[in-house]
């Protein structure tokens, strides 16, 4: 299939995110389609923006076989045990483990000072797993997926900026930008005397250690970088309005005018916005929405919904 085609496809079925949709399948095709080497890819975005949504979308209409692995790497080590069943997982479908393996959370490898290590091991094509033994990767394309959505996140639990102590860092990454986080600049004072975060300076940061992400080493071996773009209002209503939202799931219990409204979906939408999810807080923005309609005596549900129950 043309990589123009599929793109087309993908683009109609998920309905946002059009640039990063097109350089994924771009790298995607040329890594499993095309001969040449074999490009890692890095995924950049809020959390919630439908980085992992869009991945499997691609993966499965290219038939390209996809292993996931989550939490990785540890503050003490990278868990090798982790990255074997992943590979497994491609197994199943390939027995030369040709594929993608999805790395969730990738930016805990730099925060937790394992990206020189990890990277090597990838650039050798060899992955040496301790007790699993050895596993030829020249086939297989890394997806670092990377959430950048609030400083809280990108430093993990060790680190809060709106703490007014001084910090010192481990990870060599965090330890390049102490200088940049002085009380001046981390906490700003009311006019009454008291003292608060300063969000504002808190982006920054995590706009700089973003940009960390994608330079030194790094590049060498992830080479395609995709950024997922802030999503507002209307990118939500379309992603809410696509053939594979979640919001699908639902059409046997609310009433067809009631979910396809203007005012249901903006409200969705507004919940998603306000929760700092992104699209993972897609389920309990549609029910809470409706669930205040019920309350509000509004025609809501069809006869024999399952959610009847819950109004008795």
């Amino acid at each position: 299939m043309d990589k123009q085609i599929i793109y087309e496809l993908l683009r109609d079925n998920l309905c946002i995110q059009d640039k990063a949709l097109q350089k994924l399948v771009w790298a995607l095709y040329n890594n499993f389609y095309n001969d040449g080497v074999n490009q890692n890819i890095l995924l950049i975005g809020d959390r919630g923006t439908g980085k992992t949504t869009m991945f499997k979308e691609a993966a499965d209409l290219m038939d390209i076989p996809f292993g996931e692995v989550h939490n990785a790497f540890s503050f003490d080590s990278i868990n090798m045990k982790l990255l074997a069943n992943g590979l497994v997982q491609l197994g199943v479908n390939s027995d030369n483990y040709e594929g993608i393996i999805l790395l969730h959370d990738f930016q805990d490898a730099f925060i937790r000072g394992h990206s020189l290590e990890f990277n090597a091991m990838v650039a050798s094509n060899i992955l040496n797993l301790d007790d699993f033994g050895y596993f030829n990767t020249s086939n297989i394309c890394f997806v670092g997926e990377i959430d950048t959505d609030n400083v809280r996140d990108i430093f993990g639990n060790d680190l809060i900026l709106s703490d007014l102590d001084t910090n010192s860092f481990t990870s060599p990454t965090l330890s390049i930008i102490q200088s940049y986080l002085t009380n001046a600049n981390r906490v700003v004072e009311n006019e009454d005397g008291s003292r608060r975060a300063n969000v504002g300076f808190e982006k920054y940061v995590s706009d700089v250690i973003k940009n960390r992400f994608l330079a030194s080493t790094t590049l060498d071996v992830f080479k395609q970088r995709i950024y997922m773009e802030d999503m507002g209002t209307e990118e939500i209503v379309k992603a809410l309005n696509s053939p594979i939202s979640t919001l699908n799931l639902y059409k046997d219990e609310l009433l067809d005018d009631y979910m396809i409204s203007d005012e249901f979906m903006r409200r969705v939408a507004g919940y998603i916005l306000e929760s700092g999810e992104g699209l993972h807080a897609i389920n309990a923005a549609i029910e809470n929405t409706f669930m205040s309609d019920l309350k509000s005596d509004k025609k809501v549900l069809k006869k024999g919904s399952l959610f009847m129950s819950r109004i008795k």
